[in-house]
């Protein structure tokens, strides 16, 4: 079996999201009526009612009328965070109007909002999440390389410059005899540049380490779908991976936020493989969930439809 990392291609991801966007508003009602339909009697239906529920938290009624809503349209906004929502609008009736933040998260908002990712130090979010730029978040991986010849080694490639607590991480163990750290920035002189790597050649060791970028880390969906043990710190922005939900020591080797106790847990699972590849295996069973398009797409539509029930968005 041949590693695999796959990936929708920019432009016929982009071509897909006009062409929906362009069908008659009729043809994308009857698809979602169809696609709906009958959705209770699936077998898996407990699991999607759990995750509506869970991307859209926000009370019925709470607040109703005191949205600052603004009306989605493809050619105001030019980012896949707008084709990835617009598809699934565009099989409403009317016109709705909504709270859209397109961007990485800050701070969570103060008005119900379609967002991508939120904060979890919030005791109660306003935050509804969607699935948006889910091309680069999530892909279809094959990892053919068993746990046993994996290599020991903490591996991480990404981009380093401006985010102060990646730079911490490399200042403290980019050298160290267990680790194979690189940063692959382009915008400043990094004392530890390499070359990016394939998803590919990640499958080769068995612990990636996941650091948090401007909000989620982007690669923990093909991680956790490999065979490789995620290591990162305990979240503290959630996407649609449900990061909130994830247990350490289950799904994911956790870490210090300072990254000082990085060495202690590493040596720990160096000397217990069989405990990391229990990790491995329940994370590819968390990677599964999302794997399913049909079951994504449903539940993408019935986030909507709670939110536009919660919020009086016609």
């Amino acid at each position: 079996m041949k590693a695999q990392a796959k990936k929708i291609p920019n432009f016929p991801y982009v071509c897909l999201s006009l062409w929906r966007m362009m069908l008659p508003r009729v043809i994308r009602r009857l698809q979602r009526r169809l696609l709906l339909r009958g959705w209770e009697r699936r077998p898996d239906a407990e699991d999607i009612r759990e995750r509506v529920n869970y991307y859209c938290q926000y009370p019925l009624g709470k607040n109703d009328g005191e949205l600052e809503a603004r009306e989605i349209t493809p050619w105001r906004f030019n980012s896949k965070y707008v084709f990835d929502l617009q598809s699934f609008l565009h099989g409403w009736p009317g016109r709705r109007r909504l709270n859209f933040f397109s961007g990485d998260t800050i701070e969570n908002p103060d008005v119900p909002t379609i967002i991508k990712t939120r904060r979890l130090d919030s005791k109660a979010s306003l935050s509804t999440l969607f699935n948006m730029d889910y091309r680069r978040h999530f892909m279809k991986v094959v990892d053919p390389v068993p746990f046993a010849e994996k290599e020991d080694v903490l591996f991480f490639r990404g981009a380093v410059s401006h985010k102060p607590h990646r730079i911490r991480m490399m200042e403290m163990w980019a050298d160290a005899p267990f680790t194979d750290f690189g940063d692959t920035s382009t915008d400043w002189e990094s004392p530890w540049k390499r070359s990016m790597v394939k998803v590919t050649d990640h499958f080769r060791y068995r612990y990636i380490l996941c650091p948090e970028g401007n909000d989620v880390c982007s690669s923990l969906q093909w991680v956790m779908a490999s065979g490789c043990v995620p290591v990162m710190t305990r979240p503290t922005v959630e996407g649609w991976l449900m990061h909130g939900k994830m247990e350490a020591g289950v799904h994911y080797v956790e870490i210090a936020p300072d990254y000082s106790d990085l060495q202690e847990k590493m040596e720990y699972y160096f000397a217990h493989p069989e405990e990391a590849e229990a990790i491995s295996r329940n994370s590819q069973v968390w990677a599964e969930r999302f794997a399913d398009r049909r079951r994504e797409r449903i539940i993408s539509h019935l986030v909507l439809e709670r939110y536009f029930s919660d919020n009086s968005g016609n």
